[in-house]
């Protein structure tokens, strides 16, 4: 279950970051603090999810 909300949260995050480069390479917006708020956060998530996979606890199941 859990394996599943971190690839839920990770195509959520996909999509923000999608929509925020799109405002931002389109220069639709007069200010672009909250896309790049919003890749910062999403670059940080990202970060936490590779350190969780690389250092986390192992699982016994090969799934």
């Amino acid at each position: 279950m859990k394996r599943f909300l971190i690839i839920g949260l990770v195509f959520v995050l996909l999509a923000l970051d999608w929509a925020a480069l799109d405002d931002i390479t389109t220069g639709n917006e007069p200010d672009y603090f909250l896309e790049y708020m919003i890749l910062g956060v999403s670059l940080l998530i990202f970060g936490l999810i590779g350190l969780a996979a690389v250092f986390g606890k192992k699982s016994r199941n090969n799934i």
